[in-house]
């Protein structure tokens, strides 16, 4: 979120926005991604009001182990996000953010993989009311997938593949507390988020006998309560910004996905599921960013989502410029 930190004058406070709220997107891979970010630079008093523009680039990796039905699967992603956002009258801002990831997925349990392009679109909104801050938004996911399972039993064998497309729509919001403990800026936050999937008919081709046909789809909401803190230093010319952010996120409704199937050749139907999302994790995010002028700002930090069954990993690198 690119919400400005305006709270009693102190500057300082800017330092909490690299540590922003994320676009917690879970795609049909299971896979979290990040937006926020805010440049460090001071904005001058002669341009209250200035149009952000910044972009993030990412790349992650995790393991979902399996459940003694669902085999365990891995997932390698990368992309970006990029958007603008621009005040709308005190210190509330808005913004439009678009950007697309490509990911792997391999479930080496039953010989599958899938590859999957998706493309994003989203709008969000950001200020304070009093001294809480407030933030908000909604994104939009379209992705297409390209999948492969092969099927090998005695004296049989079949290579099915299957291409169809796929929505991830989202909400989410969220309200925190800006202040400072012994000269630190930290935020304690609490935000919601709701997640729906759905995909197109699944036709699969490739052999007549295990050829399936179907469609899956899930809906999830999240809770999330967790700790900001950052501060600015100065290193030589440049002024730096380490940040750190610890939260504890819940998943409620249901947590195993599942897909509606039938045998294309005689019609017979049955249920599969999938590999569980973790009910609670654990979301590591910390970095450093450096303030590359009066306008530009650039940093880099990791994100880790632990859970039980879950080891998720990320890189991100971001870059704002104002004017």
């Amino acid at each position: 979120m690119q919400a400005t930190y305006t709270k009693g004058g102190n500057a300082q406070f800017a330092s909490l926005a690299t540590s922003g709220p994320k676009v917690a997107a879970i795609d049909a891979n299971a896979m979290v991604l990040g937006v926020g970010g805010k440049s460090l630079a001071d904005i001058p008093a002669h341009r209250p009001s200035p149009l952000t523009f910044w972009t993030h680039a990412y790349g992650a990796w995790g393991d979902f182990e399996g459940d003694g039905n669902a085999a365990t699967a891995n997932r390698d992603l990368g992309g970006f996000i990029s958007g603008m956002d621009a005040n709308i009258g005190g210190s509330w801002r808005a913004g439009l953010a678009t950007g697309a990831s490509f990911s792997n997925v391999g479930v080496d349990g039953r010989n599958s993989s899938a590859d999957v392009e998706t493309y994003h679109l989203g709008g969000y909104l950001g200020g304070m009311a009093g001294g809480l801050a407030l933030r908000g938004g909604g994104m939009w996911a379209w992705s297409e997938i390209d999948t492969s399972r092969t099927v090998v039993f005695p004296n049989f064998f079949e290579q099915q593949t299957a291409s169809y497309d796929s929505n991830t729509g989202q909400l989410f919001g969220e309200i925190a507390y800006p202040t400072q403990i012994g000269g630190m800026p930290i935020e304690p936050f609490a935000g919601l988020a709701y997640v729906t999937i759905d995909s197109d008919t699944i036709r699969e081709s490739g052999g007549p006998l295990a050829s399936l046909r179907g469609s899956t789809d899930q809906n999830v909401g999240y809770s999330t309560l967790g700790l900001r803190a950052a501060t600015t230093l100065q290193w030589g010319a440049m002024q730096v910004v380490p940040h750190i952010s610890a939260a504890w996120q819940h998943a409620f409704s249901s947590v195993t996905p599942d897909a509606n199937l039938a045998f294309a050749t005689t019609g017979i139907g049955f249920t599969v599921y999938g590999v569980p999302l973790a009910r609670d994790t654990t979301l590591i995010d910390s970095g450093i960013d450096f303030a590359l002028g009066e306008h530009a700002t650039a940093g880099v930090s990791y994100t880790g989502q632990f859970g039980d069954g879950v080891i998720d990993s990320g890189v991100k690198g971001r870059f704002t410029w104002q004017f």
